[in-house]
Order: structure tokens, then C-alpha cells, then sequence
């Protein structure tokens, strides 16, 4: 494992808000498989589904449950409900809510730690994506009933499995939220923001961010082997895997077309961006730098006034503390140069957002993805659907 990896993986924090586990109606601090469900529900549903089909109800008429209480008088009732948030999680109604992710998120009157305040940009930054990944991390592989001890969590001790269509919508999902309370706790501007001001910021930002984020860590991870490159946090696209991608899409009509386009987009975007890393080689403090600059570029949006002007601001901010370290080590021009390789790279990361959105067309016209389809909503810029997909309780919306 490499310097960076180390430093870029601390111990998961666990959260420090509560929320109402959609299954039982307790109170949990905890949520799982992707889900605001908490850990004795999710235990109770990977033990019992494989016995599904043996379970009846007790009563006789399904009415034998108390929600508001979080009481169950039999398996199947309780596996009922289970699987009735599963379902509308996927369907992306109002009952299915994101995690909350508020480890990241700092006290209302507190925006920036005081032990922070002398800290650079560039390192809150850094500070604030550790603990996002941790929890991105830790919900995916809870996803994918992947349970781990918190030492193997941190060395990123676990195997990387190809990407399938299930996995990254709500891996999509789990990051967006994440990114609410990113922004939250790094930006103290954000929290003040109206709702459509908040969702326009973090819609432009994703793409991005995951794109730099996935080729970072894949030139980490997959030194040897350019054409793989992670599709989730826990999973990776690749060639060949991408026949089986769309294995659990419910409908399988046009699954070996779509598997088809996807190898043409893996080839055209995750090689393109790969390669353009590959050459500029950014170092962990140009990773951090390039996150912040990519949130707050916002020059072709409908943003106001104030928030571009803000933007520059945070821009110019991040963009002196750089040219400052540079002047420290290679020189004032070499620093204006290797700021200039870093822009080129987020052009790069731009315009492979503009094939991602033809490409999720074709798997809309294929029938593989659907207005209910979270990752294809958000690249489309639906941000109404998208507010009712996180609950009207979630503080991003």
C-alpha cells in the first residue's frame, strides 16, 4: 500500500446524528446496506431472506405489524417491510432515504472547527474526503453484505468487484448524499444556500468528482492495468467486465447492445481521463486542489451573481495557496505550467460528462434505465425527481 493510500484512509468515524430506521421506526445513529436502516434490521434481513420462502405470517393477514412502535410479531412481516424499502429505494419514491452521512457535517455555529481555522484550504479539503470515503466505503461493501472489522476497512482490505447496474445506482446515491455534507462541512457559505442553489452545485460537481476521484485511485490501485478503473468506491469497470454489468437489470432485452456501448464509453472516457492522469502524474495535494477548484466551477451555469462571485473567490483562494507551495519547491513558472496541466485535466474530465449523458440516452432508448433510474436522473438534470429520491426529512432538500 502506498503513502497515499495510507494517508488516505483513516479509521471510518461513525455518525453523530440520528436517524429513523425505515424498517423498525427506531432511532439509529448507523445506517446500512445503503439504507436508513439500522444494523439489527440489516442482520435480521441477511439471515432470513434466503428463508423467505418458508416464512408465513403469523396472523394469517399481514396485520400483525406496528410501525410507529418498531414491533413485529413475525419474521415475515418484518422481512415484508424489508423488502418493501428495498423496492421503493429503487424505484426512488419519498420513503426510501440516503444515508445521512452527518459524520461529515460541522455545528450550525460552528461552520469551520477552531482547531481548523489555520489550516489550508487544500488540507480541509483532504480532511473532509477521508471522511467521505470512509463512509462511502463502509455503505457500499454493507451493500453488497460485505461486513468487515474496521482494521481490514482501513487498509482497504477487501475485494474489488466488477461494477454491475444494481450496485452503482445506489453507490450513486450513497455519494451524492455524501457530498451534501461535504460541502456542508468544508464551505460555510453552503449551509445558507437556497435548496436549488445547493442541489445545482453538487449536481455540476459530481461527474467530476467522480471521475477524478475513480482515476486517482485506479493509477493507485491498478498501476499496471490502464483499462480498469473504479466504477464505485468498492467495485471497477473494465472490458471485460462489462458483460456483466447489466446482469441485474430487470429488463434483459437489450442487455448484450448496452454491454456493447458501455465497452465503446469505457474505451472513449475511462482511457481518455486515464491517460491524461497518467501523463500530468497530480500529486495528493493537486488531487485536493483540483476537488475544491471543480466544486465551485460554475461559470456555465444559471448560478447568481453572488454565487459566482463567491465561487472566484474559493478559486482564487485555493489556486494561491498552490502557486505558493510551487514557489516553495519548483519555481513560480513551473507552478503556473503545472496549474495550467491540472485545468487541462478537469477540461478533459468535462467533456467526458458530455458523453456520459449521450451514453445514458442509448440505455434510456434501450429500456435499461428508466425516469426512475437514480444515476441517469441526476446526469439528466432532474434535480425535482431527485429532491423526492432523498425524503423530504433529509437536510439536503
Amino acid at each position: 500500500m502506498t503513502d497515499w493510500q495510507i494517508r488516505s484512509f483513516p479509521p471510518p468515524s461513525s455518525f453523530t446524528g440520528m436517524v429513523h430506521c425505515l424498517v423498525c421506526g427506531k432511532k439509529t445513529p448507523v445506517t446500512h446496506m445503503g439504507l436508513d436502516v439500522c444494523r439489527a434490521c440489516a442482520v435480521f434481513y441477511k439471515r432470513n431472506k434466503p428463508l423467505e420462502a418458508t416464512l408465513a405470517c403469523v396472523e394469517g393477514d399481514r396485520a400483525c405489524t406496528d410501525f410507529q412502535k418498531g414491533n413485529y410479531s413475525c419474521r415475515q412481516c418484518r422481512l415484508d417491510r424489508f423488502n418493501d424499502v428495498m423496492k421503493t429505494c429503487s424505484k426512488g419514491n419519498e420513503l426510501a432515504v440516503v444515508p445521512s452521512c452527518s459524520s461529515v457535517e460541522v455545528p450550525p455555529n460552528d461552520p469551520i472547527p477552531s482547531h481548523l481555522e489555520d489550516m489550508s484550504i487544500v488540507d480541509r479539503v483532504r480532511r473532509y474526503y477521508i471522511k467521505l470515503s470512509s463512509i462511502r466505503r463502509n455503505n457500499e461493501l454493507a451493500f453488497r453484505g460485505v461486513e468487515l472489522d474496521p482494521y481490514k476497512a482501513n487498509k482497504e482490505d477487501y475485494e474489488v468487484m466488477p461494477c454491475t447496474y444494481q450496485v452503482m445506482n445506489q453507490a450513486v446515491r450513497i455519494m451524492v448524499s455524501t457530498l451534501f455534507d461535504f460541502a456542508n462541512a468544508l464551505f460555510p457559505e453552503f449551509k445558507g444556500f437556497a435548496v436549488e442553489d445547493k442541489w445545482m452545485l453538487v449536481r455540476n460537481f459530481q461527474t467530476t468528482f467522480h471521475c477524478l476521484e475513480s482515476h486517482m485511485r485506479s493509477q493507485r490501485f491498478f498501476p499496471t492495468d490502464s483499462g480498469k478503473c473504479f466504477g464505485t468506491y468498492t467495485t471497477y469497470l473494465a472490458i471485460e467486465a462489462s458483460r456483466t454489468y447489466f446482469s441485474d437489470c430487470l429488463n434483459q432485452e437489450h442487455a448484450d447492445e448496452a454491454s456493447r456501448t458501455l465497452q465503446f464509453c469505457i474505451r472513449e472516457n475511462c482511457y481518455r481521463v486515464r491517460d491524461h492522469l497518467d501523463r500530468v502524474k497530480p500529486t495528493d495535494d493537486e488531487f485536493m486542489a483540483m476537488m475544491g477548484i471543480a466544486f465551485w466551477s460554475i461559470e456555465n451555469t444559471d448560478a447568481s451573481d453572488d454565487l459566482l462571485n463567491l465561487a472566484t473567490r474559493y478559486r482564487t483562494l485555493i489556486l494561491s495557496k498552490m502557486m505558493a507551495r510551487y514557489k516553495e519547491t519548483a519555481g513560480g513558472m513551473e507552478g503556473t505550467v503545472r496549474i495550467g496541466q491540472l485545468y487541462g485535466i478537469l477540461g478533459t474530465i468535462k467533456r467526458v460528462e458530455m458523453n456520459l449523458k449521450w451514453e445514458y440516452e442509448v440505455y434510456r432508448m434501450l429500456n435499461l434505465f428508466d425516469d426512475h433510474t437514480y444515476m441517469y436522473k441526476l446526469q439528466m438534470h432532474k434535480p425535482d425527481i431527485i429532491c423526492k429520491s432523498i425524503g423530504k426529512n433529509n437536510s439536503t432538500c
